[in-house]
């Protein structure tokens, strides 16, 4: 069989296409416009051809491929980045969300077996709701139709929690009905059995990573949720043995910044290889 392929809009510093990868994709092109993160795709995946403005981008100078994907800007959308509520610019309508319009003209150009789209979870309830069915609505305009769902990063084997809103439609055609298949508990149930501990210790939670809080690339300057050692608040490693042995930040230089934000930034590989598994088996 003919490898499947992916072309990744927005791809940050590649979640996606590493995911996808994983799963048995071959990416045929990326889109980004930071060019920090484009230098970081050119080293990763040297196969793809790199773009940088969306605007730019479509038929012309995209080649065909069987999956899109793409998790269009949150800054207009996400409650990080909230602005006041009479701020006509909100949403899909303000500058940096209202890209999403781009996807949409690119996949009536391309028309993909399939579109994979991501966001933050606000999108849900952004506008009174009204974005959200503008979103579906302008995918279905186009001939996608699918599900959707809330996918946390936590379940998939990251010890971080990120939810997300993941949306998987196919071009005149539903997506396998496996998507919707629970992944995991949707939330932490105290367990039956006392044979598992419960709680669970302090630093078994996904709130204690570098990346893990509100914002993805915020780190805990009072060291509530940081811990230097695996799997002990009680062998707090020295910080110069710890950059040495394991490779942890001293400061925040301008790189240290810049990784952080492509990994606060970045789609889940492990979330994306599931989606991406779901839909590599239908024929």
């Amino acid at each position: 069989m003919q490898q499947p392929t992916i072309g990744s809009l927005f791809a940050g510093i590649g979640g996606f296409d590493v995911g996808f990868e994983n799963a048995g994709y071959r990416t045929a092109w990326q889109v980004e416009l930071n060019p920090v993160n484009r230098a970081v795709l050119a080293d990763r995946f040297p196969h793809a051809r790199q773009f940088e403005d969306v605007r730019q981008c479509g038929a012309h100078n995209l080649s065909p491929v069987d999956v899109i994907t793409a998790g269009f800007p949150c800054q207009d959308i996400s409650i990080a980045g909230a602005r006041p509520s009479n701020q006509a610019t909100r949403g899909l309508r303000g500058e940096r969300s209202g890209l999403f319009w781009e996807v949409i003209r690119i996949l009536k150009e391309i028309q993909p077996r399939w579109v994979v789209l991501e966001n933050v979870v606000n999108l849900l309830a952004i506008n009174d709701s009204q974005d959200f069915e503008t979103v579906i609505r302008a995918l279905a305009d186009c001939g996608y139709v699918g599900f959707w769902r809330v996918l946390n990063a936590q379940y998939f084997g990251v010890p971080q929690q990120r939810r997300r809103v993941f949306l998987v439609a196919g071009y005149r055609r539903m997506p396998p009905i496996e998507f919707l298949a629970d992944a995991a508990p949707v939330d932490a149930i105290p367990p039956a059995s006392q044979s598992i501990q419960w709680p669970r210790p302090a630093d078994a939670w996904a709130a204690n990573t570098l990346l893990a809080s509100k914002a993805g690339s915020q780190i805990s300057l009072g060291c509530t949720t940081f811990v230097a050692h695996a799997n002990g608040w009680d062998q707090m490693a020295e910080r110069q043995r710890a950059s040495e042995d394991d490779g942890f930040c001293l400061g925040l230089d301008a790189a240290n910044l810049a990784e952080a934000f492509g990994a606060g930034n970045a789609v889940v590989t492990q979330v994306a290889e599931w989606v991406g598994r779901k839909l590599i088996v239908v024929k």
